[in-house]
């Protein structure tokens, strides 16, 4: 029934209209124009056919133009709600790309301002990074300049030292052998002074000796060459060197040591050696015992020279070990800087190892030096 569609092509369009789906609300209303049209004309046709006479027609004509014009009212007030329903979507897209519009300019602003935020955060952060790098550096150059000047005091009071007993030294072999030049030297009185000479020589040999790798020490030019040795083999050697001074003096010198490796610069290990024999010998009197011995403890390689001199004073115990000069004078009146002791313990650290000493006045000391006996890990 199309007047049931007619109908239906209008309860269509309310309801899109109503749901604000107008595209879909303005095809029902052509479809209903269309339909209404259709309807109108099929009215009309059918009226003039069934007319016969001129009167018939005049009504039919009259009745045609007022349903012309109704049906044209009704056009209109139909067209009405669609050219309502255009504009609200005209208003709803404008809001709508206004709001759009609107929400990308607060995103561009929120973003150049975390942008900003960011970069004085990093620039906050570098330029405190490179406050604490010139802090740090200003530490390094403060302990630097305090490292240069303990050391120009120590090499100040070094040389004093160094000088005055080189001299005494030389200033004794000198007029030895100025003596031996005159023949004014009985064979007795030469016989007793030969001793003294070759003291004399073997503590100007020493200083010299250590004043060369304390030098070398605070240029920084020590640099270890580990390899596996015997460390037994070391003592013998070292043994053959003071077996004079020893014999002299009237000490016992007892060798307890065992073959055994450790893994270290070897002629750094002779240098330890010789400083901390020379030591004993020093402070050891007619009839005291020097002892040299060695074991493994714990995976390392452990040496200990020993004495039963005069020991080590608590003050003088302080000190040694340190990079400082203090001069003791030996049972003998022997000389030294006490930088031997100084430059042992650098060199057995740059060799990953360690070095203490046990001591009581009057009863002796022991130095102990740790070394590894593999390369360590």
């Amino acid at each position: 029934n199309k007047q049931e569609l007619l109908k239906h092509y209008k309860l269509r369009k309310s309801l899109d209209s109503i749901r604000k789906k107008f595209d879909k609300a303005f095809v029902w209303q052509r479809e209903y124009y269309d339909l209404k049209q259709t309807l109108d004309q099929e009215k009309i046709a059918a009226l003039e056919n069934a007319a016969s006479t001129k009167n018939d027609l005049a009504v039919v004509t009259d009745l045609k133009k007022p349903e012309t014009k109704n049906t044209n009212n009704q056009s209109i007030n139909n067209s009405t709600p669609v050219y309502n329903e255009d504009t609200q979507l005209d208003k709803f897209k404008l809001i709508f790309y206004g709001l759009l519009a609107a929400l990308a300019i607060v995103t561009t602003f929120l973003v150049l301002i975390y942008l900003k935020r960011n970069s004085n955060i990093k620039y906050t952060q570098e330029l405190e990074e490179k406050n604490i790098k010139i802090e740090l550096q200003n530490q390094a150059f403060l302990e630097q300049t305090k490292h240069l000047e303990n050391v120009n005091n120590v090499k100040d009071k070094l040389f004093s030292i160094v000088s005055h007993d080189l001299k005494d030294s030389l200033s004794s072999i000198n007029g030895f052998i100025e003596l031996l030049k005159d023949g004014s030297l009985s064979r007795e009185e030469f016989d007793n002074l030969i001793p003294e000479l070759s003291e004399n020589a073997n503590n100007a040999s020493l200083l010299l000796f250590n004043l060369l790798n304390w030098s070398k020490s605070q240029m920084q030019s020590l640099e270890p060459k580990p390899s596996l040795f015997d460390v037994q083999e070391v003592f013998e050697d070292k043994i053959k060197l003071i077996e004079q001074r020893v014999e002299s003096k009237g000490i016992n010198l007892v060798d307890h040591s065992l073959r055994d490796f450790a893994y270290a610069d070897r002629s750094m290990f002779e240098i330890v050696v010789q400083n901390l024999l020379a030591n004993a010998i020093k402070f050891s009197k007619k009839g005291d015992t020097i002892t040299i011995s060695n074991h493994i403890s714990n995976g390392s390689c452990i040496i200990s020279i020993a004495d039963t001199g005069i020991g080590i004073s608590k003050e003088n115990l302080e000190k040694l070990f340190k990079n400082t000069s203090f001069t003791t004078m030996g049972t003998s009146n022997e000389k030294g800087t006490g930088l031997g002791l100084s430059i042992c313990k650098e060199l057995v650290e740059l060799n990953h190892g360690k070095i203490w000493v046990e001591s009581t006045v009057n009863v002796g000391s022991t130095f102990y030096v740790q070394l590894p006996k593999s390369k360590p890990s």
